[in-house]
């Protein structure tokens, strides 16, 4: 049964999307954001 709900599940989330995920992690969602910020405030200046 969970792995049909997981199944489900894991075909409406983005990829984006990484809590309580096989092979994701918070780490991994940490350094995109602050590259993503770093990013912003480089062309930003």
């Amino acid at each position: 049964m969970l792995n049909r709900i997981k199944d489900c599940v894991d075909t409406q989330l983005r990829d984006q999307q990484a809590g309580f995920r096989k092979d994701r992690s918070c780490t991994d969602q940490i350094a995109t954001l602050r590259i993503i910020v770093e990013q912003s405030i480089e062309w930003n200046s």
